[in-house]
Formats: C-alpha cells, structure tokens, sequence
C-alpha cells in the first residue's frame, strides 16, 4: 500500500512552486517570490542577526519562525521537513524511483567511502552559515539547486559553476546512487542531523551560553562551527540517533516475515528489517516502511498503529505554528549606533512607518549611509516587515523636525518628454500633498499625473504635507483637473512586465497656488536629478588635486535606469583611483568620474565606464555580475575637479 499521504503532500508543495512560477504569466502584477518560505534562509538569517545584528536581504520573520519550526519538529517527530516536504528531496527520490523503473543500478558506495563523503554536507553547512553570518548576505543562493532551477538560472545571487554542477548532482545522481544530494551535500540535511542528536547539539549551546553569561567573550561563530563538528562526528562514528526523537519507527521482530518489503520501499534505503527501533541517521520518519508492511501491527510508530498519522498531523502543526508565530513577531532588520552614541546622554527617538523603500537589508544600509551624514543622527533601526523606522538623535545637535525632514528624500520626476518645439514655456502650480512621503508614494504620483496628457513633470520638497511643484501646459490642462487626477483612488498602470490596478490614498491640501512660468530651457535643466556617490576615501582627498572625467549620458535622465547608478557605482569602486560617481546636466545629461590621478588614468576608466558586465560588491568581499545598463560612449573631456564646483549646487 502507498504512502498516500506523504504523496499528497510532495504534490501539493511542488504545485505550489509550479503556481508561484507560472502566476506572473497571467497576473503581470504578481512578483514570483521563491524564498518566502525557505527555512534554511531563516535560519542562516537568525545566524547572522545573532552575529552582526541585521537580517539577510528577502529573509523575514517568516522564513526564521519557519527554520526554527523545522529544528523544534526534528528534535521532537525527526527530520519531516527531508520526508514531507523538501522539493529536492522529493525529485531526488522520484528521479531515483524513475532509474529503477529503467533498470538502472544503483550502487550504494561502500562504508569507508560513504562515511568520509558525509563530511562534504557539513562543510557546505559551515561555509555556507559562516558567510551569511558574517556578511548578511545569503551564501545558499549562489549553489541551492532548487533556488537556481526555479528561476532558470537567471538571478543575479546565482553563481553559475557553484549552481549547475549542485543542480546535476541533485537530479542525475540520484539515478546511480540513491540520494546522493541529500545523503552527502545538502546543508539543511547536516542542519537537521545536527538536532537531531539534541543531547550532543543541546550541551554544546548550554556550555556556550553558560561561558557568554559568565563574561567569556565567544564569539557565536564558535558555537556554530562546535556544532557542526559534533554532528559531522556523530554522523560518521555512530550514523544514528540517540535521545530523540522520541517516536521512532518499531518493528515487532516476533511477527515479521523478514520479507523485505520495508527495505525495498525506505526511500534512504536503511534495512528497516534489521532494526527494532530504526534510529539511523537518514529516517525521514516518512512512514512509507509503515505503509509498506503486509503484516498487521508489524511495523508501527512506538509500537502504536494508531501514530501511523502522526508526522503528517506534526508537519501540519508546525507549519500552522510556525506562520501564526511569525505574524506576531517583528525583528529589526538593523540596528546600527555611530557618532558616539556610547558615550551621549539624552538621546530621544523618533520613529516613522509607511515607508515601503524600506523592504530588506539592503534598502536599510542605504538608509543608513545617508544619515550617518546628518549632524545629531546617531542610531537607527529598521523594520523591514513593518516599512518602519526608528532614528535616535542628539535633540542638542538636532531637532525632531529635522530628523523627519533627513527621512525624506526629495525628487524631480519628468512625467513625459518634451515633444512640442512650439511650446516656449510651462505653468508652474504648487500644492500640499498628503500621502507622500517615500519612493514607492513619488513613483504613484509619477503614474497618476501621466494620464493627465498636459503635466510635464513635477518636483517634491520636505514639507507636512509634502509640497509639490507640478509643471503643465495650460493649453491642455489646469490645476482643478490635476487636482482630481491626484486624488484618484484607483489607476490602472501600464508597465514592462504589463497593466497593474494601483490604489493611491492622495489628498491635495486645499486647491494649492499658481507660481507663473518657467521657459523651456530653464525647465529641462531643473527637471534634472542629479546623483552622487562618494567611494574611497573622498572626503580625505585635497580636491585640488582631482581630476574629472566629463561625459555625454542620455540615461542619466531616465527615471528607470537611475536606480542602475548606485550599481555602476559599486562598479567603478573596484578602481581605488577612482573616488566619486556624479551626474549633472551641463548643457545635457551628463555623468562625471572623479579620479586621483596618480592611481588611475583616463583609458582605465573608459574601459570600466564601456565593460559589457558591471561587477557589483555585495558585501567587503563578495560580488555578482549584472549586464551594464548603460551605453556610454569611450569619449569626454578631462577637467579639474575644482572647475566643476559639484560641491556648491
């Protein structure tokens, strides 16, 4: 008899994958997210919350409560995660019962071959936890096998010689040794293994804690790498289970036949006919051994036929506790002091929500960088889940308005291009805005004022609300009509990937003021939004002694492709000579490239400006490739940077 519960289950989660890939082909809406719920990401994230203090980039508390979920059912029921529901496990068992169907042999490699090839998986545990603990970035992405199929192998975290070579390991080995990715490379299988043994995993995280509380300063890196050599030993030494779990699989060896049926169905391939309690270090506890036996009360869950139900019923719960769990959990996704905040007294706090840029790791760094330059600014934490803020500050330096205000990013956003030669001019209406604040707010005004056919563009400054300038023809609109367009509640907007139905919660404060013209030229030089990032020790540099590479940029007054500059500026770091990355409009769109002369030359910076492949620095060590957006041309001027006067717009 199937195990058709089990079976349910592998459908039911490699559906899920198949609709979370294909929906965007019919909702342009919907993001594929193929993270949301992995539980080795959760608890790598954990890890390098507990070391640096910020959550990995796409992990939330989701995917931690999940993790934490994982290792509670392992020590509890054992590793149902490997039996229910890993979709590498079930391929790499379903391949594996496609190659018997083939007569393909299996070869089951010999002990003192089998023993050693254990230690890989744990390796790549320790690698892979030891370099998201420490950069923040998570290292299972550029190999995961599963993470790599699922997009194609087309995300930038993948790394293509670490992920195909994983990938074939996960879907061809398994036809000639039976699986071989579970049984010796996959690091949640050494995770799970590592609690599974809670006796040897539990002490060593007593002794840790015990040390820490008595002032011994260990660093949790320690603990993680003691764990990962305890369960690599036990593995290898005993290839069992102790303490727990406490349900086990139990074979009444005074009925059975010794017939081998459990045997021939164990999808690990563990003798099950040789054990009374099988504690091998590979049971899923999937019960398909249960299932399987022809002889009632032969094989049971702790001698109780009526357990036969437990590891699914135990799957379920968890599942259900894990995600009730996570919706009333809020992690900081960083918490970051500077400024001497150690040392200060009287420091206040000011916290704000709603802001969406606000969404991982990453966006939170780039929060930070920017008020690390604001005077009185010393602390901030972010959450991500919540889009939520706290800043701490010096209210002796700086006052709460002002830290508002540094929240607040202003923009000028061209709404269309100018097409019109005739037109000399364009009217210029101001009004408050409520309901706009951050990125993703400016982004939703840029859709709803382009389907007034007379707005051109508009620019936001720090205000409650936030004030707005908005430049129209007033032959073909006028700020009534604006006004209604603004206050829209709903808008359907085209995209790339398609149309997507947007609610927007603007609300223009009071009917706003008319501030007369602006000419044409005057308009397309203050439309521009400049960029700037300084690198490499700018700031210590005698600007007198810098040169600047000037040139042409169309792109650099595309809205779309701005959010590419802060990667070519990553990019163009690699050059130490190279210290800053601007745009400006002198004339039209340009960029500019600041250098040190007597580390880098003109001809090296053309060739990183014009290089196919940007290669961005995800952490101090790491990086990804990405194809350059931009075509700039191996041409420009070469200035001093003091000509320029960047410093004093």
């Amino acid at each position: 008899m199937k195990n058709k519960i089990r079976l349910t289950f592998q459908f039911i989660i490699l559906g899920l994958i198949g609709y979370v890939a294909l929906r965007p082909v019919f909702d342009s809406a919907y993001v594929s997210d193929f993270e949301a719920y992995c539980p080795l990401g959760g608890i790598s994230s954990l890890g390098s919350m507990l070391n640096i203090g910020t959550m990995s980039c796409n992990m939330s508390e989701t995917q931690v409560t999940l993790g934490v979920a994982l290792l509670v059912g392992v020590v509890l029921f054992g590793k149902l995660f490997c039996g229910f529901l890993c979709p590498v496990g079930t391929v790499s068992e379903w391949i594996g019962r496609l190659g018997d169907k083939l007569k393909i042999k299996k070869h089951e490699l010999k002990e003192y071959i089998d023993r050693p090839m254990r230690l890989l998986k744990y390796a790549l545990l320790f690698i892979t936890l030891y370099f998201t603990m420490t950069s923040s970035e998570l290292f299972c992405k550029e190999f995961d096998p599963y993470f790599a199929s699922v997009n194609l192998f087309n995300n930038t975290d993948i790394v293509l010689y670490f992920a195909i070579p994983a990938f074939l390991l996960a879907v061809v080995a398994p036809l000639f040794i039976r699986m071989f990715w579970c049984k010796y490379l996959c690091p949640l299988g050494a995770l799970t293994n590592i609690f599974l043994n809670v006796a040897i995993a539990g002490g060593l995280i007593i002794i840790y804690v015990v040390a820490v509380l008595l002032g011994a300063e260990i660093s949790i890196l320690w603990l993680m790498g003691a764990l990962v050599v305890g369960g690599a030993l036990n593995e290898i030494i005993f290839k069992k289970s102790f303490l727990t779990p406490i349900p086990k699989i139990t074979v009444n060896t005074d009925k059975c036949s010794s017939c081998g049926f459990c045997d021939k169905k164990c999808p690990q391939g563990i003798e099950i006919s040789k054990y009374e309690k099988v504690n091998h270090i590979d049971c899923t506890f999937c019960t398909d051994c249960v299932y399987s036996c022809p002889l009632k009360q032969t094989l049971t869950v702790s001698k109780k036929s009526s357990l036969r139900y437990l590891a699914p019923v135990a799957v379920v719960v968890l599942i259900v506790a894990g995600l009730g769990f996570s919706s009333n959990l809020v992690f900081t996704t960083i918490a970051e002091r500077w400024g001497g905040y150690d040392k200060l007294n009287g420091i206040e706090t000011y916290s704000q929500t709603g802001l969406k840029n606000i969404k991982c790791f990453g966006s939170s760094m780039a929060l930070k960088s920017t008020l690390e330059n604001v005077d009185g600014i010393v602390g901030l934490d972010t959450y991500a889940k919540s889009h939520a803020v706290t800043v701490y500050y010096d209210p002796s330096v700086i006052s709460k308005n002002k830290v508002k205000s540094s929240l607040f990013t202003p923009v000028k956003m061209e709404v269309r291009k100018m097409k019109d030669d005739k037109l000399e001019k364009l009217a210029v209406w101001e009004a408050g805005i409520y309901g706009l604040f951050d990125l993703y707010d400016f982004n939703n005004l840029f859709y709803t004022l382009r389907e007034n056919e007379g707005v051109y563009g508009f620019e936001t400054h720090y205000g409650e609300p936030v004030t707005t300038s908005i430049y129209y023809n007033p032959a073909k609109t006028n700020p009534s009509k604006i006004k209604a367009q603004i206050e829209k509640k709903e808008i359907t907007v085209k995209k790339p990937t398609g149309t997507e139905k947007v609610e927007l919660s603007f609300q223009v404060d009071g009917t706003g003021k008319n501030m007369g013209f602006v000419n044409i030229p005057d308009y397309t030089k203050l439309i521009f939004r400049p960029y700037d990032r300084m690198f490499n020790d700018y700031k210590e540099y005698d600007k007198t002694k810098l040169k600047a590479l000037v040139f042409h940029m169309p792109e650099a007054g595309l809205a779309p492709l701005r959010r590419y500059l802060g990667s070519l500026s990553s990019h163009l770091s690699a050059d130490e000579g190279i210290v800053r990355l601007s745009t400006r409009y002198l004339d039209k769109p340009s960029g500019i490239v600041c250098y040190d002369p007597s580390k880098t030359n003109e001809s090296k910076i053309k060739a990183a400006l014009i290089k196919p492949t940007l290669t961005i620095f995800t952490s101090e060590t790491q990086t990804k490739d990405m194809e350059n957006p931009f075509h700039i041309k191996a041409d420009g001027l070469v200035k001093n940077l003091s000509e320029l006067n960047l410093d004093e717009e």
